[in-house]
């Protein structure tokens, strides 16, 4: 075989591989511009649009330009169930190629302090409630138990198909993308200005926010001094001058 024939098979394989990382991260709801070939592996790393759901009870779609693909989906208002697991339902089927040890991200809006949490199963588990922090933009967080912020749930995954469940918990909280990894890894493509909820975007500079003090709002004392953000974390929260 010559030289220019060795080239011309080399670079057809290369262009296959390019088209098959890209069907592949395009069926797995990944847009293949948010991470560089090579640091997305479709065996450890799964992406679901949280509107692909099997939806059921209060959950409607919901359209914002700043979602991932434009939408997200969020519980009818009055649908409220603190208690237990409410009625509205998304369901997801996810299948992942390798067993490991997986965290579960998503992506959600939550404007206050009252519409700030869901009810999450996963494989028929145990419920739990994911409380998330509070803002004004989209941001990612790992899946985590009621206040234990920071503390990531870990599932120990076999092969195969799961099923993942979110159910209604409060009005108003908004979930726009689902992320699975075993690779210790954060959601490739994540565009959230600075580290919410530790710290947030003041006029182009990241300013330590509650989460950084560890909790959800700031006394009198720690916000002393200190102008309010309406960026982030709403008005319960500070931030340094």
């Amino acid at each position: 075989m010559s030289l220019r024939s060795v080239t011309l098979a080399a670079a057809k394989a290369s262009a296959a591989a390019s088209l098959l990382v890209s069907a592949v991260t395009a069926s797995l709801g990944c847009d293949p511009g948010e991470t560089s070939v090579g640091a997305w592996n479709p065996t450890t790393q799964v992406y679901v649009e949280a509107e692909s759901a099997e939806l059921s009870g209060a959950f409607v779609v919901g359209s914002d330009p700043a979602a991932s693909a434009g939408r997200y989906i969020v519980a009818d208002a009055g649908a409220t169930s603190d208690t237990m697991p409410g009625a509205a339902r998304a369901r997801y089927s996810v299948r992942l190629a390798t067993p490991g040890t997986y965290v579960i991200w998503g992506r959600i809006h939550s404007p206050s302090v009252s519409t700030n949490r869901f009810w999450i199963q996963l494989d028929g588990g145990a419920w739990f409630i994911w409380r998330i922090t509070v803002g004004d933009i989209w941001f990612w967080d790992a899946l985590h138990d009621n206040t234990q912020y920071g503390q990531k749930l870990t599932f120990a995954l076999p092969a195969g198909a799961h099923d993942l469940v979110i159910a209604n918990c409060v009005d108003g909280a908004e979930l726009d993308r689902i992320y699975f990894t075993s690779a210790g890894d954060t959601p490739p493509g994540n565009d959230t200005p600075c580290d919410p909820p530790n710290s947030i975007d003041v006029d182009g500079s990241c300013l330590p926010s509650c989460g950084s003090q560890g909790g959800n709002a700031c006394g009198a004392d720690e916000c002393a001094g200190r102008a309010v953000t309406h960026n982030f974390d709403c008005a319960i929260c500070c931030t340094v001058p």
